[in-house]
């Protein structure tokens, strides 16, 4: 059962930096041809700085960028033998690009424990806010796990 006191709890602070190739990559694999992805010189006749970041990125910060994320639960009671990703949600305040260095914090925002006629499952949010190298809020993801107890 979800300790309701870790509510507001804050991890570390973990930093990564934004890299042209992974950018290009993810494109890639999503199948998205747009230039600006692949073609720093398309990225910059559309407007931006370096390639920009695809809408769907912060998917991966959560489970790479956070090397200790699964240790970090695990430390606040979550069974992460258990976890299933249940959503993601992004605010994005201001343009992220390739070279961009974040620094993510991730604050357990809500937690609360379901009974189900097996037992029970635990839903938990987490939201990490970004900052780039400039110390300016970027981006804002919320992530719901369930754990099935």
């Amino acid at each position: 059962m979800f300790d309701k006191e870790k509510v507001g709890y804050s991890f570390p602070a973990f930093t990564m930096t934004i890299e042209r190739s992974k950018i290009h990559e993810l494109a890639l694999a999503i199948g998205d041809e747009n230039p600006i992805y692949h073609d720093l010189a398309a990225a910059q006749a559309a407007g931006y700085k370096d390639l920009p970041l695809p809408p769907t990125s912060p998917t991966i910060f959560t489970f790479w960028g956070n090397t200790q994320l699964w240790e970090q639960l695990a430390s606040v009671g979550i069974n992460v033998a258990r976890v299933l990703h249940g959503e993601e949600e992004y605010e994005y305040i201001a343009p992220i690009a390739a070279n961009d260095t974040l620094t993510g914090v991730t604050t357990i925002v809500d937690g609360k424990t379901r009974r189900t006629r097996e037992g029970s499952m635990d839903i938990l949010t987490t939201e990490t806010r970004y900052t780039n190298q400039h110390q300016q809020h970027v981006l804002s993801a919320k992530t719901m796990f369930v754990v099935r107890e």
